[in-house]
């Protein structure tokens, strides 16, 4: 005996949600004008443009204020001695150093506006992005008070040589989605790779992952040679500075003789 079947329609293409734009999340596309900086004899500093865009952005003007964009540049690390110095019986002598790994040897924040207005301090702490977030611990045990001062003492050397800087108007949007900003690499920049960071925040979150690229300062011509030279052979390159200080040594006798 056969039962009896009943035909339920099946259709061939089942429908699917329609994505709405406005709740797409916003990313950041970006980038900067160079990534490679030739140094040589003559290297007087140059400029890097940072430019970029925010895909799906909600902003209808670029003065809506709806987003921030905060640039870092930092690079490269190095290891670094503070010393404190005390006046005993007439004499400025160092009392006290300790010293710091991994402090970047250049450092610059862009921003749309000053930093700790652009997110929450903890997550700024998280990313490292400013001054006061920025991660420079000495070795060693050290109290409070001391790794404070020592600390500060680091970020005001390094800002009088101007290789630490914040500009908290140095990100500006000239359309809707499109920002601009500009870092100036002293001529005192040291050579090596930066890494430069680009953050998106909407309402004190970030957005999403930063853009991340590199940027390298490289030795050329004449002072490229000496630098591989030393590098390659530090005996010879020893040797021949040892015998041009004793060259100039005798030259300048000779000289101050006939006088």
């Amino acid at each position: 005996m056969l039962a009896a079947m009943t035909a339920v329609p099946c259709p061939l293409f089942a429908a699917s949600p329609v994505p709405d734009p406005a709740a797409a999340r916003e990313t950041i596309e970006a980038d900067i004008s160079t990534r490679d900086v030739p140094v040589g004899d003559n290297f007087s500093g140059t400029r890097v443009v940072v430019f970029g865009t925010i895909e799906n952005s909600k902003q209808t003007t670029p003065d809506q204020g709806l987003y921030d964009v905060a640039v870092v540049i930092a690079g490269p690390r190095e290891e670094l001695t503070a010393r404190r110095k005390a006046d005993m019986a007439g004499l400025w002598v160092n009392t006290t150093a300790y010293n710091f790994k991994n402090v970047p040897g250049y450092y610059t924040v862009l921003s749309t506006r000053p930093i700790r207005e652009v997110a929450p301090r903890p997550l700024l702490l998280q990313l490292g992005i400013g001054f006061d977030n920025l991660r420079l611990v000495p070795d060693g045990a050290v109290g409070a008070k001391d790794a404070a001062d020592f600390r500060d003492a680091v970020l005001r050397v390094k800002t009088q040589q101007g290789l630490y800087r914040e500009n908290p108007q140095g990100v500006a949007f000239i359309g809707r989605s499109l920002f601009r900003g500009s870092v100036d690499l002293p001529a005192n920049a040291p050579v090596g790779e930066f890494n430069a960071w680009i953050y998106l925040f909407r309402g004190g979150e970030l957005t999403g992952a930063p853009y991340k690229t590199k940027l390298d300062l490289r030795r050329e011509g004449f002072e490229r040679t000496v630098y591989n030279f030393a590098f390659g052979h530090p005996f010879w390159y020893g040797l021949i500075s040892v015998a041009m200080a004793l060259a100039a040594g005798f030259a300048a006798t000779v000289v101050f003789r006939r006088s």
